[in-house]
C-alpha cells in the first residue's frame, strides 16, 4: 500500500497567496524589529561604560551589543531612598487608581449591558466621553476647583473613567449567555449577586485585559503627576525618570545621566514584564469578547 505524503499548507498554497504570506511575515518581523531595539539599546545602555558607549554610538547609531560592562548605576538607583520612595508612590497609584477604576467601569458596563428603559442613552453619554475630551486646561481647571492639586487624590479620581475601557467592558459582558442570567435570576440573585457570581468569573479575560490597559497608563504617567502633586515626596518614579532624561550639563556628564537614566527605565519596566506572561493568555481572549458585537 503506498502512502502519500501530506504537503504542507504553504505548498499547497497558490503562487499569490505564497507572495502575500512571505511579504506579511517580512513586514511583521520587521516591525517587531523596530519595536524591539528601542528597548533593547535601554537594556544596553544602561549597563555600559558610558564613555565607551558614547564613543561608540558617535561612530555608528545602531549599536548592537553593550560597550563595557558596569551595573554601578543600576546599584546605585537600588541604594537610592528617594528611588524607593517614587516606587512606593508609583504602586499607591497604579493600584490604587486601576482599584477605583474597575469598580467603576464594571458597575458601568453591567448596567450598560442589561435591558432597561434609558440604556442606550447611557450608552450614548458613554460613548461621547470618547469623541468629545474636556482637554488639558478644562482638566487642570477642574482639578484645581475640586482642591485636589497637591494631593494623592488629584491624580487618582479625575482619570478613574474611561469610556473606550467600558464599552470594552460591555461588549464582554453581552457576550456571556442569557440562559446562565435568566437561571441566576430563576434562583432569586439581585443584580449584585448576578454581578458578583456570574458576570465577573465568566468575563475575567475582558476584566484582566481593561485592567491592564488601566494600569499600563497608571504605570506610565508621568504628566499629570508632575502638574498636579506639586511635591517631590509625592512624585512615582516616571517623573524622576523624565527629570533625569531632561538634566542639562557638557556632554560627558549628560550622556552619563542619560545612561544612570536608562538603568532607572529598566528598573521602572521590571515589574511589567513580570506581570504580562502571567496575564498574557487573558489578554488576547479578552480583546476578542470585547470586539465580538
Amino acid at each position: 500500500m503506498v502512502k502519500r505524503k501530506n504537503k504542507s499548507s504553504f505548498a499547497r498554497l497558490d503562487l499569490s497567496e505564497k507572495i502575500f504570506k512571505i511579504g506579511n511575515g517580512v513586514l511583521l518581523i520587521i516591525l517587531a524589529l523596530l519595536v524591539i531595539y528601542p528597548i533593547w539599546y535601554i537594556i544596553i545602555s544602561s549597563i555600559s561604560q558610558p564613555v565607551l558607549f558614547d564613543i561608540a554610538s558617535t561612530k555608528n547609531p545602531l549599536i548592537l551589543i553593550p560597550q563595557g560592562f558596569t551595573l554601578d548605576y543600576i546599584v546605585e538607583h537600588f541604594q537610592n531612598s528617594d528611588i524607593w520612595r517614587a516606587y512606593g508612590n508609583t504602586f499607591i497609584y497604579t493600584f490604587g487608581g486601576v482599584g477605583l477604576s474597575m469598580v467603576l467601569s464594571i458597575l458601568a458596563a453591567y448596567v450598560m449591558s442589561i435591558k432597561f428603559k434609558g440604556n442606550k442613552l447611557i450608552s450614548i453619554i458613554v460613548t461621547l466621553t470618547i469623541w468629545f475630551r474636556p482637554g488639558m486646561i478644562a482638566t487642570y481647571i477642574n482639578i484645581d476647583n475640586l482642591g485636589l492639586m497637591g494631593s494623592r487624590w488629584g491624580l487618582i479620581l479625575p482619570f478613574a473613567f474611561s469610556g473606550f475601557n467600558v464599552i470594552l467592558l460591555t461588549m464582554g459582558f453581552k457576550g456571556i449567555h442569557q440562559d446562565i442570567l435568566e437561571a441566576a435570576e430563576i434562583d432569586g440573585a439581585n443584580h449584585f449577586q448576578k454581578l458578583w457570581h456570574v458576570v465577573i468569573p465568566n468575563a475575567l479575560p475582558s476584566i484582566t485585559t481593561v485592567a491592564l490597559f488601566y494600569a499600563i497608563e497608571r504605570w506610565n504617567g508621568y504628566f499629570w503627576a508632575e502638574v498636579v502633586l506639586l511635591d517631590d515626596t509625592l512624585y512615582p518614579l516616571q517623573v524622576l525618570v523624565k527629570k533625569m532624561l531632561n538634566s542639562g550639563g557638557d556632554s560627558a556628564s549628560l550622556f552619563e545621566g542619560l545612561v544612570s537614566a536608562y538603568a532607572l527605565i529598566v528598573i521602572a519596566v521590571v515589574p511589567v514584564l513580570i506581570v504580562f506572561p502571567f496575564i498574557q493568555k487573558y489578554f488576547k481572549k479578552g480583546i476578542m469578547e470585547g470586539s465580538v458585537k
